[in-house]
């Protein structure tokens, strides 16, 4: 499935740039997650101006005991008293952390670990945290941003947004996968996450104006999310491990949005 959001932008500053911090595969629950870069994260969003939050899925672990990726090693100490409500004692712990930004985060979509949840387990996260308030979107979600017109005179910007499914191990080959995706879809910025690399490339096109004869650059946006989980941890075993995968970079990408850069927002990506 997939869906359409639209949010309306009011910058705190009109002086400073809007920040889109994309955020994903946090696997809360899991051993191995770095927790003090992800709370430092949170701290840091919730001071900065102008700073909101787009989620790409995969937030807790969410792994049971019945699930064939089970192993007792690779669960978070933390959580180790409440082996038998183990998502909800994780998604307690996401609602609890996410709350210092919560009126900073424009959507969250569903990963892969959220919708097995839901089609094995009918245990609903995402259905969770709308009803916590939060706006949700599907896999693949459009999110359109609107700027107040009082502020900016401005085109919207469009986010294509989709937990990601990528194969292969090379990040070469993650990259041109994604970039493949502006063949079919129309957006300016495109994200996903689920390979937990962390990468952003921009892509420049020319065209012509219908009524002059000047040259107009397109900017096109393409980024993969990262993750908040290490690859190797010293107590305990890994999934990464066992399947030898690269080792990831802990930490996201900030895009940066300047609305009223010639009555078309100017983006920039950096990791």
């Amino acid at each position: 499935m997939s869906s359409i959001v639209d949010k309306l932008i009011t910058l705190d500053d009109v002086t400073k740039p809007m920040k889109c911090i994309p955020i994903s595969d946090i696997h809360l629950g899991a051993n191995g997650v770095h927790k003090r870069k992800f709370n430092n994260l949170i701290e840091w969003i919730k001071n900065e101006p102008n700073c909101y939050v787009v989620g790409l899925g995969d937030y807790c672990d969410c792994i049971t005991i019945k699930d064939k990726r089970f192993d007792i090693k690779s669960v978070d100490k933390y959580f180790l008293p409440y082996l038998d409500n183990l998502p909800m004692a994780q998604f307690d712990y996401l609602k609890k952390a996410l709350n210092p930004i919560k009126d900073k985060i424009l959507c969250l979509i569903p990963g892969n670990h959220e919708d097995k949840m839901r089609t094995e387990h009918s245990i609903d996260i995402m259905g969770e945290l709308k009803r916590d308030g939060y706006q949700i979107g599907d896999y693949m979600t459009f999110l359109r941003l609107k700027f107040n017109r009082e502020q900016f005179h401005t085109t919207p910007i469009v986010m294509w947004l989709h937990h990601g499914w990528f194969s292969g191990r090379k990040m070469g080959g993650k990259i041109n996968q994604l970039m493949d995706v502006a063949s079919t879809y129309d957006a300016d910025i495109f994200l996903t996450g689920h390979s937990h690399d962390l990468f952003g490339t921009t892509l420049d096109k020319i065209s012509i104006g219908s009524n002059s004869h000047e040259f107009i650059k397109q900017k096109k946006i393409f980024g993969n999310t990262g993750t908040f989980l290490e690859t190797t941890v010293t107590s305990g075993g890994s999934y990464s491990e066992r399947k030898a995968y690269p080792v990831a970079k802990i930490g996201t990408l900030s895009i940066d949005i300047y609305p009223n850069h010639r009555h078309c927002p100017d983006i920039h990506v950096r990791v």
